[in-house]
């Protein structure tokens, strides 16, 4: 549960391609992940419910099962970031530390955290050179793509790791 609880809140942090529903402060809905088997481990799938508010300076997550119990939360702001799991309450000094930590708990790559309002709102990060698309861009090695409000970001296999997807459907959040 615990590795579902990281994924989930690793995967949903790793960004979105167009602008949601709800206003910028806050988004919610349901997010479902799947990695592909590679040499180095097995295949993985699930799916949270999320809550996410603020923006890349101060805010919080809080991941949820399918039947609504608390899988993590994490909070961030001038004093750093806490994440906790339900296996104890860990401190980072700041996003891109935690997206390191969560990709070296996962064995997967570090997923570009600060990116994630810009992508939210449907444009890259400007400080990381991106390619347009049809139906998208690509970013730090993600695809982000929107149909309707499903969002659909993925990472292909690489360097011994699985390929990567992971669909969102937003909901305004409360």
């Amino acid at each position: 549960m615990r590795r579902l609880a990281l994924w989930a809140l690793a995967l949903l942090m790793a960004g979105c391609a167009s602008p949601p529903p709800a206003p910028s402060s806050g988004w919610a809905g349901k997010l479902g992940y799947q990695v592909e088997a590679s040499a180095e481990r097995r295949a993985q799938a699930g799916s949270a419910l999320f809550e996410l508010q603020g923006g890349p300076e101060r805010g919080q997550i809080q991941l949820n099962s399918p039947l609504g119990t608390a899988l993590a939360h994490a909070a961030w702001g001038t004093d750093g970031v806490w994440l906790d799991d339900g296996q104890g309450r860990r401190r980072f000094a700041h996003l891109d530390e935690l997206a390191q930590a969560l990709g070296d708990a996962l064995q997967g790559p570090a997923l570009p955290l600060t990116a994630l309002f810009d992508w939210l709102e449907g444009r890259p990060q400007a400080e990381h050179p991106h390619q347009a698309g049809p139906d998208g861009f690509e970013q730090l090695g993600w695809k982000v793509q929107r149909q309707e409000q499903t969002l659909t970001l993925s990472r292909p296999a690489q360097g011994g790791q699985g390929a990567i997807r992971l669909r969102i459907l937003l909901t305004p959040a409360p």
